[in-house]
């Protein structure tokens, strides 16, 4: 469910076609700065796509040797403003597009709130088919993210 990335010009696609191109080119520090001007003008803007699609680019610099836990942590952040700003917005693609994200990413505690987060928009609403859908949605996160964990643990 995660937000596929565009394919039409946003302020922040000029910057993360420049980091991927300096992570074939092996050079760590103009992905970094490319992310971060990315990362800019996704929070510049008003919704929670572009944080989305920046926080996945984030994933991509921690390819490079030594920068993966630097990346998953930049992730983990534009995530979290990326799921206040769907919520804020009333957004339950908002909502679960970063649940999904957050499982990507381990974070079981996080597909959990965004879950109920979720729930609690779909009530809000009063769309039966919003209800409904976020019960589907969430069972197969929870059976992806959350109960596989569970399942390891034992």
């Amino acid at each position: 469910m995660i937000t596929e990335p565009t394919t039409t010009h946003t302020p922040w696609t000029t910057h993360l076609d420049a980091m991927d191109t300096a992570i074939a080119a092996n050079n760590a520090s103009t992905a970094v700065l490319s992310w971060r001007h990315a990362y800019a003008a996704a929070l510049d803007q008003p919704g929670w796509r572009g944080l989305v699609e920046v926080a996945g680019a984030a994933l991509r610099i921690g390819t490079i040797p030594g920068f993966k836990k630097a990346a998953e942590s930049r992730a983990r952040e534009s995530y979290w403003t990326a799921l206040f700003r769907a919520r804020r917005q009333g957004s339950l693609n908002g909502v679960l597009d970063t649940a999904e994200a957050f499982g990507t990413l381990g974070d079981r505690v996080m597909v959990e709130q965004c879950i109920r987060i979720a729930e609690r928009l779909a009530v809000l609403t009063g769309d039966t088919d919003a209800a409904d859908r976020v019960r589907v949605l969430a069972a197969d996160l929870a059976q992806r993210y959350v109960e596989v964990d569970v399942a390891g643990r034992r």
